[in-house]
C-alpha cells in the first residue's frame, strides 16, 4: 500500500507540474483575461470588407478621449488610407472614452485579435490623443500581441502625461480617462516603467503648438519610439490637437511609417507636404463638423458628468509591477 500510495502522488506530481507548465506560461504570454463581454468587445470593431482580403497592412484606428471613431476618422483617415490601397478598422472605446483606460484597453487588445485573424496578416494601429496610449498598453502588457502588429503610431498622444489635465482635475474632480492621463500619474507610470516589447515599429507623432497635450517634448515622449513633431518637416506650421488626426505632414508621417520597415523617418517625407493642409481624399467640410461635434462633446458637462470622479482608479494587479 505503501508503495502504491507513493507512486499515485508521484503521478499526481508529475501531472501537476506539467499542468504548471503548460498553463501558467502560456498565460502570461497571452496577457491577462479580459473582463469585457465578448459580445461587446465584437459590436465595437467595425471593419472594410476587403480586410478578409487584405493585400496590404490593415490599420486599425483608434479614437480620442470625448470622440466617436465617426468624429475623429470618418472624413480623415478612414477616407485616405483606403485610397492608397489600406483596409481600415475602428474601435469604438466605451462612454466616448471618458471611463478607466484599463477598459478600454481591452477593446484594443480584441482588434488586434481579430483583424489579424480575419486577414492573416499583422496590423498596424493608429491613435489619436488616448487612442495612442492603447496600443502601447496593450502590446506592454499581453505582450503575446507584438507578432501580431507592424507599427503603433501615436498622433498627439500623451505618452508622458498632459498638464492639461493636471489644470483639468485640480479641484478634485474631473473624468476618470483625464485622471489616468496627468503628469505622474499612475497609469502613466506603469506605461512608462518597461520600453514596449521589440518587434513592432513605434512611432510618435506630435505638435509643438498643441493646446491640449503639452508640455513639448516630454508629453508625447515614448521611450523606445521615434519621436518626431511636425514641425521638425515644417517648422512654421501651427497644428492643433483636433488638427493632428487630419494635418498631411502628420499623414505622411503616418505613410512613411507604414510603408518602410522601422519608425517614421522625416528625411523620406516628399517634398511639397507642407504646402497642404489636409491629406489627398480627405473631405474638409466633414472634418469641419466632425471637429466641433467632437468638440462640443469633450466640453459637454451632460457628456462627462456621470464620469467625473475625485481621483484616479486602481491599477489592476497585472499592471502594478510588470
Amino acid at each position: 500500500m505503501r508503495r502504491s500510495g507513493s507512486r499515485l502522488l508521484a503521478a499526481v506530481s508529475v501531472v501537476l507540474s506539467v499542468l504548471a507548465v503548460s498553463v501558467v506560461p502560456a498565460h502570461a504570454a497571452s496577457g491577462p483575461p479580459l473582463r469585457t463581454p465578448q459580445w461587446m468587445l465584437e459590436q465595437a470593431l467595425e471593419c472594410d470588407a476587403d480586410v478578409a482580403e487584405a493585400r496590404r497592412t490593415p490599420m486599425i484606428l483608434v479614437h480620442g478621449t470625448g470622440a466617436t471613431p465617426e468624429e475623429n476618422w470618418s472624413a480623415g483617415y478612414a477616407r485616405a488610407l483606403p485610397r492608397r490601397g489600406f483596409p481600415v478598422c475602428t474601435v469604438e472605446l466605451p462612454e466616448r472614452a471618458l471611463v478607466d483606460l484599463q477598459v478600454s484597453v481591452e477593446y484594443v487588445v480584441h482588434a488586434i485579435r481579430e483583424v489579424s485573424r480575419l486577414s492573416g496578416r499583422e496590423v498596424s494601429l493608429i491613435g489619436h490623443s488616448q487612442g495612442g496610449l492603447h496600443p502601447v498598453w496593450a502590446l506592454r502588457f499581453w505582450p503575446g500581441l507584438a507578432d501580431r502588429v507592424e507599427d503603433a503610431i501615436g498622433l498627439a498622444s500623451p505618452y508622458g502625461g498632459t498638464q492639461a489635465t493636471d489644470l483639468q482635475c485640480r479641484d478634485g474632480s474631473c473624468t476618470t480617462a483625464y485622471w489616468q492621463m496627468r503628469q505622474g500619474a499612475d497609469y502613466i507610470r506603469a506605461l512608462r516603467r518597461h520600453t514596449p516589447p521589440e518587434g513592432v515599429s513605434y512611432t510618435s507623432i506630435g505638435s509643438r503648438t498643441d493646446q491640449l497635450v503639452f508640455p513639448a517634448p516630454q508629453a508625447t515622449s515614448l521611450p523606445g519610439a521615434r519621436n518626431i513633431f511636425v514641425q521638425d518637416v515644417c517648422p512654421a506650421r501651427p497644428v492643433d490637437h483636433l488638427a493632428m488626426a487630419f494635418d498631411n505632414v502628420a499623414f505622411e508621417l503616418v505613410l512613411d511609417a507604414v510603408t518602410h520597415p522601422g519608425p517614421a523617418d522625416t528625411a523620406r517625407i516628399p517634398p511639397g507636404t507642407c504646402t497642404q493642409l489636409y491629406a489627398p481624399g480627405m473631405d474638409p467640410l466633414r472634418l469641419t463638423i466632425g471637429g466641433l461635434s467632437y468638440l462640443e462633446a469633450s466640453v459637454s458637462q451632460d457628456v462627462r458628468g456621470s464620469h467625473e470622479t475625485d481621483g484616479e482608479p486602481a491599477l489592476r494587479r497585472y499592471a502594478r509591477h510588470g
